[in-house]
């Protein structure tokens, strides 16, 4: 099985069993919260029946209260009487409530209020009978009796129902009870099951990992290893170069002052290309140079660098150039920073030519700095990773002819142009030495622009907490 695929059963296994597990949960909750509806069902059940069986005891106790009064004449008998008077009207009002919810209940309630009420009628006609010293009505009192008899079969009807409602959720909290032991080692189960799938995961991801980082860690060295080595033989080549140039560029000299006026014009002409081909060349050995210097930067020490004096140092560099082209800027107060002095003054030399340069024909240049403190998340070409960062921009607007927005990126690796040399004069290393600083110091840098509407370059320095 490919891995792609073996990674692809892991995740749909491991999706499958937090479903399960998921579901399993959901039972168990729905569960146990059925066998609590069930024990409250029951609790509301008895109640009933205990309420019910309240009322029939406090009918006895009218009843036994009359008959107390009738037999003796007094009335303290009577406050039996009262008391299981009230007594019944209130276990009647509470019945009402707890079988709100049960039509056929209500029914045979009504029909036990009505009872009562026969009943109490006789019992109270009685009572001022007696009051009254008036003979008894034999009728009365039997007709009371057959109430009270009516009564205790309404009342054990009602009781009956509650019984078999009694019956039926007993069962069902039982059926439930014995369910839940069973989700529970489900669930359980499932759990422990995917607890060794995500260890044997982890455990395997970890193991992996720490290969990886070996593997890593070995590339990494050999690239050191190369890296120093390139770079000692990028000093080192251009360093050896630079002495064989300076003769060919001194004998070209010489040809020049002493011998051009023997030659024909085609010797003229290549005794020039020579010559302009060893200039070319010295500015390339140059550029590589500081290249060279800027990829072995840990050699040098952050300092306080003071932006302003290093543009003001740049334009002092260029006012040749900028005198000729009537060049003009507007340059923002711009921060102290800690970085590389040398690398800050290679960043915006470069920077600064390019706008000098790359100028449009017939327009003098006009160069805008600008400075401002951003967020991560405000710049399009980041990363999720520095969102929340904050950053230095210094941007470095020109008027000149720009380029496509495709090139954007091509423009800062060594050596790529844009233009002929002939054209416009430059190596191709200028821009990827400023890619080089930026990332030195942990920055970044890009480019804007569009044909003919001038270029937009933004570095980003990180501030530091």
């Amino acid at each position: 099985m490919q891995k792609s695929q073996t990674l692809q059963f892991i995740i749909a296994s491991f999706i499958g069993f937090a479903f399960m597990l998921g579901g399993l949960s959901w039972v168990s909750f729905e569960q146990i919260a059925q066998n609590t509806e069930y024990t409250q069902l029951v609790e509301h059940t008895q109640s009933v029946l205990w309420v019910s069986e309240e009322l029939i005891s406090s009918m006895k106790d009218v009843e036994t209260g009359q008959r107390g009064y009738i037999i003796t004449g007094k009335k303290s008998h009577l406050i039996h009487y009262t008391e299981g008077k009230a007594k019944v009207f209130s276990r009647l009002d509470t019945l009402k409530i707890l079988v709100a919810d049960n039509p056929v209940q209500l029914r045979s309630l009504a029909k036990i209020e009505e009872m009562v009420h026969e009943k109490i009628k006789y019992v109270d006609y009685n009572i001022e009978t007696i009051k009254n010293n008036r003979p008894l009505e034999i009728n009365k009192f039997e007709q009371g009796r057959k109430a009270m008899d009516n009564l205790r079969i309404w009342i054990s009807t009602f009781q009956n129902n509650e019984k078999s409602i009694l019956e039926t959720r007993v069962r069902s909290k039982i059926h439930g009870q014995s369910l839940l032991p069973i989700y529970q080692i489900m669930l359980a189960v499932a759990s422990f099951t995917l607890l060794l799938i995500s260890f044997y995961l982890v455990y395997t991801e970890l193991k992996n990992r720490f290969k990886f980082q070996k593997a890593l860690e070995n590339k990494i060295e050999e690239l050191n290893r190369s890296n120093t080595e390139l770079e000692q033989f990028a000093y080192v080549a251009s360093h050896d170069l630079q002495e064989p140039l300076r003769k060919i560029r001194a004998f070209c000299d010489k040809l020049q002052v002493k011998q051009k006026m023997f030659l024909n014009d085609d010797g003229k002409e290549t005794l020039d290309k020579i010559s302009t081909s060893a200039a070319r060349m010295q500015v390339l050995i140059d550029d590589l140079l500081n290249f060279s210097r800027l990829v072995n930067h840990k050699t040098h020490s952050l300092t306080s660098v003071n932006l302003n004096q290093i543009i003001d140092n740049v334009l002092s560099d260029f006012s040749e150039i900028i005198t000729q082209k009537k060049a003009t800027f507007s340059i923002a107060k711009l921060p102290e920073l800690k970085a590389y002095n040398f690398q800050m003054n290679q960043l915006f030399m470069n920077l600064i030519s390019n706008s000098l340069k790359y100028t449009k024909e017939g327009v003098n240049p006009h160069t805008i700095i600008e400075y401002s403190t951003v967020q991560g998340n405000t710049i399009p070409q980041l990363s999720s990773v520095h969102e929340e960062r904050f950053f230095h921009k210094i941007s470095i607007q020109d008027n000149g002819i720009g380029f496509e927005g495709e090139y954007s990126e091509k423009i800062f690796v060594i050596f790529q142009r844009l233009h002929n040399r002939n054209t416009y004069q430059g190596t191709g290393v200028g821009l990827a030495i400023c890619r080089r600083v930026m990332t030195n110091h942990n920055g970044f840098v890009f480019a804007d622009s569009n044909p003919y509407e001038g270029a937009t370059f933004s570095v980003y320095f990180p501030i530091t907490a």
